[in-house]
């Protein structure tokens, strides 16, 4: 099989070279536009694209990040550096339509020509000509520079069987952009079948596979490539998975009325995963695009319309709408871990009205410690006035009530409760005990809501609507487990097991 010839051997600056021996200096030097400074994230692409080697096979590196987070950008500049450094000769940059890659080999264009990597490496700025000095290949869906590297520009909505440059074969593939908001799983299919039976198939035997999206739907191209489906990719099996990485940790909103009486969603927690994209930004986005786009883009929170309580048309009223309150009960649903793949833990505050009806306060849901979720729970408890915090307690048993008394301490200790506050006392119950296997709890609050005696509060209740619209169909439960326990103590409120 043949590989582009390059016209010499790659020519850079002594500088260039011993800046070579750092990826993140080297981009900073030479790429202007890139971002700075890197997280880890970034970081994490540009040590991979150093570890590749000429005619030496690499793992397929997959970067689900966020919208805005960097990913194409980085893409890109990962690109024109492993052509300047020689890395590699030939990339293919494949879009999910011509027209966008065609713009990601744009951008690319423009790196190339900036004045410091230009000066730095010459050749990779100039195009290719020929014997008669006519330009080889610096048009819009190819870059062929003088020093031998060639970007091709491919849209899956366009794509041949294979692709070659002077009957050479792509070393770097880079997927970006494959997945569309709209698409079925019949398109999804297509365009899997696509990548795999002729696009991957035409790299060279060494090829290096850079793919990077955010999560935009469930079941598509780079859900599966996360392994995020009963389905996951069969295909770059050797895969690195850079992700998922969303723009804000333990994101926390909530619905709040703004002074012209519309209301917006405010961020009122979380912890950014990269300077260039801090809370600011991301509240800008929601302010911009809305929430849900937001969630989706940025946070990878694909909405589901196939579960149990899809179908459901919630009632919501404002907190100034909400009648008096005869009882509050707050339920923790918990996980018994702390780390890296655990279960989150769900909180639910419901209230109900002296005709019975039940309003929904408060919603919760994030991966944090089991004392941590306990206080907040014990918070928000004094705060609504609940007399006592729930916990379900099919796994840990008798230890929730020394973490319950434990939790209560620190508060005291901490000063975190108003001197005098009343302690809420502790509950707890069993899903064994006659409540039934989770669908079928779940189904006994769906009838709930379709007789409408459940209402929303504005507030957090877009928190509670997505868990509830996921069930059971993907994870986590723990929110919609949370509510259940709420919603099932006030219409048959749970004995007390101890008083703090």
């Amino acid at each position: 099989m043949k590989r582009l010839a390059p016209t010499g051997r790659t020519r850079r600056t002594p500088q260039a070279a011993r800046n070579e021996s750092d990826p993140e200096a080297w981009a900073h030097a030479y790429l202007p536009a890139m971002i700075a400074p890197f997280a880890d994230r970034h970081r994490e692409m540009w040590d991979w694209a150093w570890s590749i080697k000429r005619m030496q096979p690499t793992r397929p590196f997959i970067a689900i990040w966020p919208r805005g987070g960097g990913k194409s950008t980085t893409a890109e500049g990962v690109t024109a550096a492993l052509g300047a450094t020689g890395r590699r000769r030939y990339a293919l940059y494949v879009s999910e339509t011509q027209d966008q890659a065609d713009e990601h080999v744009g951008n690319i264009q423009a790196l190339l020509q900036n004045a410091a990597l230009e000066a730095a490496y010459p050749g990779m700025s100039d195009p290719k000509v020929n014997k008669f000095g006519n330009s080889k290949g610096w048009r819009r869906n190819r870059l062929w520079t003088s020093s031998g590297f060639v970007v091709d520009a491919m849209g899956l909505d366009s794509a041949k069987r294979g692709a070659k440059a002077e009957d050479a074969r792509p070393d770097l593939i880079i997927l970006d952009d494959i997945d569309g908001k709209h698409d079925t799983p019949g398109i999804t299919n297509r365009k899997i079948k696509t990548i795999t039976s002729s696009i991957l198939p035409s790299g060279s035997i060494d090829v290096a596979v850079l793919a990077v999206q955010n999560i935009v739907i469930p079941t598509g191209v780079f859900a599966r490539l996360a392994n995020l489906t009963d389905e996951p990719a069969d295909y770059l099996a050797d895969r690195i998975i850079s992700g998922p990485h969303s723009a804000v940790d333990n994101l926390e909103y909530e619905q709040q009325p703004t002074p012209s009486g519309a209301q917006r969603y405010a961020i009122t927690g979380g912890t950014p995963t990269w300077e260039g994209q801090n809370l600011a930004a991301c509240q800008h986005a929601i302010d911009t695009q809305g929430l849900t786009a937001f969630l989706s883009e940025s946070q990878h929170e694909t909405e589901r319309a196939d579960g149990m309580f899809a179908h459901i048309t919630y009632h919501r009223v404002d907190w100034r709408e909400l009648p008096d309150l005869i009882r509050v009960a707050v339920w923790v649903d918990p996980a018994v871990t702390n780390k890296d793949g655990s279960d989150s833990m769900g909180i639910q505050a419901d209230g109900i009205a002296e005709d019975g009806r039940i309003y929904r306060l408060y919603s919760w849901e994030h991966v944090t410690s089991p004392l941590d979720a306990i206080q907040r729970a014990i918070l928000k408890a004094v705060e609504l006035g609940a007399d006592s915090v729930g916990i379900e307690t099919d796994q840990g048993g008798d230890t929730w009530q020394s973490v319950y008394r434990e939790a209560a301490r620190a508060l005291q200790t901490g000063k975190r409760l108003l001197e005098g506050a009343r302690l809420p006392g502790f509950k707890e119950a069993k899903a064994g005990a006659g409540h039934g296997p989770k669908v079928e709890r779940w189904a006994r609050m769906l009838s709930a809501y379709e007789r409408g005696e459940i209402t929303h509060v504005r507030g957090t209740h877009e928190v509670l609507e997505r868990s509830l619209n996921r069930v059971p169909n993907s994870k986590p439960y723990d929110l919609t487990d949370a509510a259940y326990w709420a919603w099932d103590d006030l219409r048959n409120p749970t004995p007390l097991n101890i008083n703090v």
